[in-house]
């Protein structure tokens, strides 16, 4: 090309680029051919070309131009940036990665093909990758909301609540009213139990946005939260004719109804989820409970076992479902799976869920046990055995020398760490973790941790190992009187009796220093019967 053609080509360029930046994509369009046919090795017209076929969402258009830009001058950042975007909008996902990856090659802090790269690895479930490149993109660029709330995003669905809200708040500072974004923040605030803010925020996203189902079902979660069930109703109502392909829709819609009292119309609600998503574990288990409430045994025990099927390791615990319909016997114990979903779940509203609505008061009643029946009252070692949050630890601090925590739930155990007080936490199966520490501790409580527990043969056994001679077991229990060792309730935890709980601690080989009716929590208000248990190791010259 001649000095004066190049002059020219550019001169065009330059005006082409100045319309299209001016919001005149037909004048820009018309520019960027002229070149091609003027010009046709200039690679600047071609990428002009993808960018516009990028503004009407023609991703295979833009693609074409964009790769012949590439073939001409490669190695260009910005190419590669606006190829990426093309595939994404295509679809073709993995390539899209790649010319992300290929930007930030040339230029490794380059915020947004880590955010780009981010979205699209969070798409593929490729979660930690995607946290990574997200937060390289808010580091590289403080600015970028969309990294933001697809940090936000990623946050909130590893569980970590309070991050995730923090995250989302910032991008709405910086792109205010965006919908996207409003929803992630609505969801993140209930998890974390602010409920009221989560319901403004949520509203909000709906206004903007009143034909999104994903926003409606999720406002529909918050009320039913709130105990607005009219509210609730009316939003996944809306949000299942706006989506009537959508599973969490359905879900929303029965768990509204259950809460109504309407039984029917719930299970026809989780029909419909289970239609739309027969792999998904949730409709089904949904559909299993509210067959069970109807009193329809046999459809229950189908949609359980399915779960069985779907899910061997129970994360929602239908075995336990399955026995409570009286087809199959009681489980031991619940699926550890389930527990550790259960609690994993519950992290971030555990202290106010239970102190506030279930007036939990476990750890108060085992210090007044402790103070009655510990004869060295300092300088213990002592293991808070499902520790939760660390409800217990301002109790049995004052007696420990050292204080460990053990949970099976790591996100409690990140709760209990917050608090700096213990000397160790592990995440750990309790019965495991205590035959793997034989004579290490003077005290063990369990607050609320053998409800999940239905044969006490086990973890007794396990805890005489962990003691030291003479060393002490506190714990609570639910209490039955409708059975001679221990049952199920409807509530998925063990209920015990008095004489099984003396049965098997002297079997394990301790004594009974306490055993005493008490009221550890409350359950739609109402008291639940509960043993407050102390038992101390027999010495070896007892043996």
């Amino acid at each position: 090309m001649c000095a004066k053609a190049a002059t020219n080509t550019a001169a065009v360029f330059t005006e082409a680029m100045r319309a299209y930046e001016s919001g005149k994509p037909a004048e820009a369009r018309r520019l960027a051919r002229r070149l091609v046919e003027a010009a046709p090795h200039f690679g600047g017209a071609h990428y002009l070309l993808g960018l516009l076929a990028l503004d009407q969402n023609h991703g295979k258009r833009a693609a074409s131009h964009l790769a012949t830009a590439i073939a001409i001058t490669p190695g260009q950042p910005t190419l590669h940036l606006a190829m990426g975007r093309a595939l994404e909008i295509s679809g073709e996902i993995d390539e899209a990665c790649l010319h992300f990856r290929t930007v930030l090659s040339l230029f490794p802090n380059h915020a947004e093909a880590h955010a780009r790269l981010a979205h699209l690895l969070r798409q593929q479930r490729r979660d930690d990758e995607a946290l990574a490149h997200c937060r390289q993109a808010v580091a590289a660029d403080p600015g970028h909301a969309e990294a933001w709330n697809t940090l936000g995003a990623l946050l909130q669905e590893q569980g970590n609540h309070n991050e995730a809200a923090q995250c989302l708040r910032r991008a709405l500072q910086l792109r205010p009213a965006w919908p996207a974004a409003l929803n992630n923040f609505g969801l993140a605030l209930k998890q974390c139990g602010n409920l009221a803010e989560a319901v403004t925020i949520l509203e909000g996203a709906v206004d903007i946005r009143p034909d999104h189902a994903g926003s409606r079902t999720n406002l529909a979660s918050t009320y039913r939260a709130l105990g607005q069930l009219d509210n609730a109703r009316r939003h996944a109502e809306m949000a299942v004719k706006l989506a009537p392909r959508d599973c969490d829709a359905w879900i929303e819609l029965g768990l509204v109804r259950q809460a109504q009292g309407h039984e029917e119309g719930a299970a026809a609600a989780f029909d419909h989820a289970t239609a739309t998503a027969p792999d998904q574990i949730k409709p089904w288990f949904c559909l299993a409970e509210a067959c069970r409430a109807l009193g329809e045994v046999e459809r229950a025990a189908q949609a359980y076992r399915h779960c069985l099927t779907l899910d061997p390791d129970d994360t929602h615990g239908a075995g336990l479902g399955l026995a409570l319909t009286g087809i199959a016997d009681a489980p031991q114990r619940a699926p550890q799976a389930y527990v550790r979903q259960l609690f994993d779940d519950y992290a971030d509203r555990f202290d106010s869920a239970l102190v506030g609505a279930l007036d939990y008061r476990g750890p108060s009643l085992l210090a007044d046990a402790l103070d009655r029946t510990l004869d060295r009252k300092h300088d213990l070692a002592v293991l808070d055995a499902g520790c939760g949050t660390g409800l217990a630890a301002s109790i049995l601090r004052p007696l420990a020398a050292t204080l460990d925590g053990m949970d099976l739930s790591p996100a409690m155990v990140a709760k209990a760490r917050q608090r700096q007080v213990y000397d160790s936490l592990h995440e750990a199966e309790l019965e495991q973790y205590l035959n793997r520490h034989p004579e290490s501790y003077d005290l063990i409580v369990a607050a609320d941790v053998m409800v999940y527990l239905g044969s006490l043969s086990g973890p007794l056994a396990a805890a005489r190992t962990a003691l030291r001679d003479g060393g002490t077991l506190a714990f609570t229990l639910e209490r039955t009187e409708d059975s001679e060792s221990y049952m199920l309730g409807a509530k998925h935890r063990y209920a015990h009796a008095r004489g099984y709980v003396v049965q098997q601690a002297e079997h394990a080989g301790f004594n009974v220093v306490l055993l005493e009716d008490a009221v550890t929590r409350k359950d739609g208000g109402e008291d639940v019967p509960g043993l407050l248990v102390v038992l101390r190791k027999k010495s070896r010259r007892d043996d």
